[in-house]
C-alpha cells in the first residue's frame, strides 16, 4: 500500500527528469542548454563544409542538410547550402534572413548574433552552409527568469503528479485487496450461517491458494467435529433410552418371577415342603440372575466412564489365549462347545490387562452358547498378524446374525430378537463389556458374519515393541 506507489511516482517523476535534461536522447526543453544546442549544430556545420569541400559531393551534402533540418525543425535550427548569395538547397524562404546577406558578405566563416537570432556561414570552395538559429537565447537576467520560471513549474508538475499517482494506486490497490477479502469473507460468513441454521453437513469449497484457505480448512474440521459431537450425543442419548429401557426389562422379569413365587408360598400354593424348596431354588436363582445383571452394569458403567481399573503387561498374545483356553475347555465341553485354537503368529507381544483379556473372552463365549443351535457346537479361535496389528478371531457354527445387525452386536442391552422375551439368553451386556475392554486396552472389536454360517467375532490389538511391564489405573 506504501511502496508501490512510492516507486511509481518515483519512476515516473525520474524518468521526467530524465527526458528534461536530454538524457534519453528526446530534446523536451533546450532552455537550459542553449548554448550546447547551438555550439553542436555548429560543429556539425563544419564538418558538413569540410566533407564537401573534401569530396564535392553535393548530393551527398543535400542529404545530410535534409536530415538535419527535419530532426531539428521544432527547435528553430536550419542549414542552406549556397553559391554566392544565391540559395540552392533546399529552396526555401531562409534566405529573406536579413542576417544572411551579411554571413555571405563575408570572405571567411562568420557568425552573427542579434536578438534571439544566430547565423553562421562555413565556406566550402564555392559553395557556403549557413546555420540559422531563431531560437538562440544567451544567458542573461532575463534567461535566468525563465529557467527559474521552468524550473519551479517542473518541481509543481511533478509534485502534482506524484500525488496523483499516490492516490490512483492506493485507490487501486485498496480495492484490489477489499475484493480479495470480501469475497472469501462472504464465503465464510455464510457457512457460518449454515451451521448456525443446523446444517452441520455443510462444508466450504475454497480453491484460493492464501490465508483463507487454512481458515476454510480449519472451519470445515470444525463443522465435522461439531457433526461428530451431536452425532455422538444423539447415540449417547438413544443408548441411555436402551439403557434405561434395557435395566427395566431385565430386571422386572426375574423380579415377577420372585413376587410371583413368595405369593405362592405366602398364600399357600407351595403346600409341601418339596415344592416350596422348589420355589426357593426358582428364588435364588432369580436373585442370581438379578446380581449378575447389576454386576455387569456396573462394570461396563465403570468401563464406560474409565474408572475401572486395568493392570497393564507386555505379553505374548498367543500364549495367553492358550492359558485361557486350556482352563475353560472341559468347562464348555459341558456346555457342549468344542474349542480349538489355532496359533499363526511369531511371538507377537501385547499390551493387555490378563483378567480383563479373560473376561472379554469368557463373555463372547458365553453368547456362543447361549446362542447355538446345534446339539454340539464348535468355535474355532486363531490368532494372527496384520501389519502393525495382532488379531484373535473368534468364529462358532451358529445361526449368525441379520447383516444390519451386526453393527448393533456391541450395544448395550442389544439382541438380535427384537422382543427381548427370553432373557435367559443374556443380558445384551456381553459383547458391550468385551469392546469396552478391547477400547480401552488400545485395540477393537467388530463381528462378521461367516460364510458357510456363524458368527465371527474378530479382536484387534497394537503390537507392542519390548517386554516391560507397567502397571496403571483408570485415570492414567
Amino acid at each position: 500500500m506504501l511502496v508501490i506507489p512510492v516507486f511509481l511516482g518515483v519512476l515516473v517523476v525520474s524518468g521526467i527528469v530524465l527526458i528534461f535534461l536530454g538524457v534519453t536522447g528526446y530534446d523536451f526543453n533546450r532552455i537550459l542548454f542553449d548554448d550546447e544546442y547551438f555550439k553542436h549544430a555548429v560543429e556539425q556545420t563544419s564538418n558538413y563544409g569540410e566533407e564537401l569541400t573534401t569530396n564535392g559531393d553535393l548530393e551527398l551534402i543535400k542529404k545530410e542538410v535534409k536530415n538535419f533540418n527535419q530532426r531539428y525543425k521544432d527547435f528553430g535550427l536550419s542549414l542552406s547550402v549556397f553559391v554566392g548569395k544565391e540559395e540552392i538547397y533546399p529552396l526555401t524562404a531562409s534566405n529573406k534572413n536579413q542576417f544572411i546577406d551579411i554571413v555571405l558578405s563575408q570572405d571567411e566563416r562568420h557568425l552573427f548574433v542579434m536578438d534571439n537570432t544566430a547565423v553562421y556561414r562555413e565556406n566550402a570552395g564555392e559553395y557556403s552552409i549557413v546555420l540559422v538559429d531563431n531560437n538562440y537565447l544567451r544567458y542573461t537576467g532575463d534567461n535566468y527568469e525563465n529557467y527559474r520560471d521552468v524550473l519551479i513549474g517542473l518541481g509543481l508538475l511533478m509534485f502534482l503528479l506524484f500525488i496523483v499517482i499516490i492516490i490512483l494506486t492506493n485507490r487501486f490497490l485498496i480495492e484490489f485487496v477489499f475484493n480479495h477479502i470480501t469475497g472469501p469473507l462472504d464465503i465464510l460468513v455464510y457457512g457460518v450461517h449454515q451451521i448456525r441454521d443446523g446444517q452441520l453437513d455443510y462444508r466450504i469449497e475454497y480453491t484460493g491458494e492464501d490465508e483463507f484457505s487454512a481458515i476454510c480448512s480449519d472451519f470445515n474440521e470444525m463443522a465435522q467435529r461439531l457433526l461428530d459431537s451431536v452425532n455422538g450425543k444423539q447415540k449417547d442419548e438413544a443408548n441411555r433410552k436402551e439403557l434405561i429401557a434395557g435395566i427395566s426389562h431385565d430386571l422386572r422379569t426375574p423380579l415377577t418371577s420372585i413376587k410371583a413365587y413368595v405369593e405362592g408360598i405366602e398364600k399357600g400354593v407351595a403346600s409341601t415342603p418339596v415344592i416350596q424348596k422348589r420355589y426357593l431354588n426358582i428364588i435364588k436363582e432369580k436373585t442370581n440372575d438379578l446380581e449378575h445383571i447389576v454386576n455387569q452394569l456396573f462394570m461396563f458403567s465403570k468401563l464406560d466412564i474409565g474408572e475401572f481399573p486395568f493392570y497393564l503387561e507386555c505379553v505374548e498374545l498367543s500364549r495367553e489365549v492358550t492359558v485361557i483356553v486350556n482352563s475353560v475347555l472341559e468347562e464348555y465341553k459341558r456346555k457342549s462347545l468344542s474349542i480349538k485354537f489355532k496359533n499363526n503368529t511369531k511371538k507377537s507381544t501385547v499390551l493387555i490387562d490378563r483378567i480383563q483379556l479373560r473376561n472379554a473372552i469368557i463373555n463372547i463365549l458365553e453368547n456362543s452358547v447361549k446362542y447355538k443351535n446345534k446339539e454340539l457346537a464348535k468355535l474355532e479361535i486363531i490368532c494372527w498378524e496384520a501389519g502393525d496389528e495382532v488379531l484373535l478371531s473368534f468364529s462358532d457354527d451358529g445361526p449368525g446374525v441379520p447383516c444390519e445387525a451386526l453393527e448393533h452386536l456391541f450395544d448395550v442391552f442389544y439382541r438380535v430378537d427384537p422382543s427381548r422375551c427370553n432373557p435367559s439368553k443374556g443380558s445384551g451386556l456381553g459383547l458391550a463389556i468385551s469392546a469396552k475392554i478391547l477400547e480401552r486396552l488400545g485395540g477393537s472389536m467388530r463381528a462378521e458374519n461367516v460364510m458357510n454360517g456363524g458368527l465371527a467375532i474378530i479382536m484387534s490389538f497394537p503390537k507392542e515393541l519390548g517386554g516391560f511391564k507397567l502397571e496403571k489405573n483408570s485415570d492414567s
